[in-house]
């Protein structure tokens, strides 16, 4: 699960190994092609990479996040670097993709939507990652998460989504975490919590007997979730 670091995030980048070599496929490699001394390697104190996602969709850690990384030369300040293991497009597994975008929308919930997603190859001559990132995260032009609340919602479930991990919502916030109350409230899932999410929310909170301030804080995510179970019991 992911956990917010104390340093200042506004940005996640997104690249890959360059290589397919079954050998090289965890991030203990990556740690040793970044630390080794030049020439062989770069002589870094750490891993670049925050997040390894091997072919078989396994996460591992590599530099801790509370450290600026060592990715994206020139701009490192202020982001979370994730790279996925490969180096053919077709290559890459949908373990791989699904596993990156349940960890970009944890990323994107714990910033309330703030963050904006990119590639290596936005601010450096080179063609990483070599996948259609912004296709397999639906960015926009800005770089902001596109996820559907649908597909939010399954992939919340897919990384055990709890009411503990989930972020505190209020009229006027933007993101994924608002499109998947949303659509738990059978609401248009388009993100925004506007006046009429915000009347929705007042109802559902009186209608189970917690405080009606408008605020998705955890006792609400709570009662959300107990109801979808509920009503998906119901349906089968």
């Amino acid at each position: 699960m992911f956990t917010k670091p104390n340093r200042f995030v506004d940005r996640v980048f997104l690249h890959c190994s360059a290589s397919d070599h079954a050998s090289h496929d965890n991030i203990a490699t990556i740690h040793r092609w970044h630390t080794d001394p030049k020439p062989r390697g770069n002589g870094w104190s750490d891993t670049g990479y925050h997040y390894f996602i091997r072919k078989d969709g396994t996460l591992e850690n590599g530099r801790p996040l509370e450290r600026t990384p060592s990715a994206q030369g020139g701009h490192n300040t202020g982001t979370i670097a994730i790279c996925l293991h490969g180096l053919d497009k077709p290559k890459f597994t949908t373990a791989q993709f699904d596993q990156v975008r349940g960890l970009c929308l944890e990323i994107n919930n714990a910033y309330h939507g703030t963050v904006t997603f990119h590639g290596h190859k936005e601010v450096a001559a080179k063609a990483c990652p070599v996948f259609d990132y912004r296709d397999v995260l639906k960015l926009d032009r800005f770089g902001r998460l596109g996820l559907s609340g649908a597909e939010a919602q399954g992939l919340a479930n897919e990384t055990h989504r709890d009411a503990d991990t989930m972020p505190q919502l209020r009229r006027g916030d933007r993101g994924e975490a608002v499109a998947l109350a949303q659509s738990l409230l059978m609401l248009k899932d388009d993100g925004i919590f506007g006046p009429k999410t915000d009347g929705v929310v007042r109802d559902f909170q009186t209608a189970h007997g917690l405080e009606r301030d408008g605020v998705i804080g955890k006792d609400t995510w709570k009662a959300l979730f107990a109801n979808e179970r509920i009503e998906h019991s119901g349906a089968s």
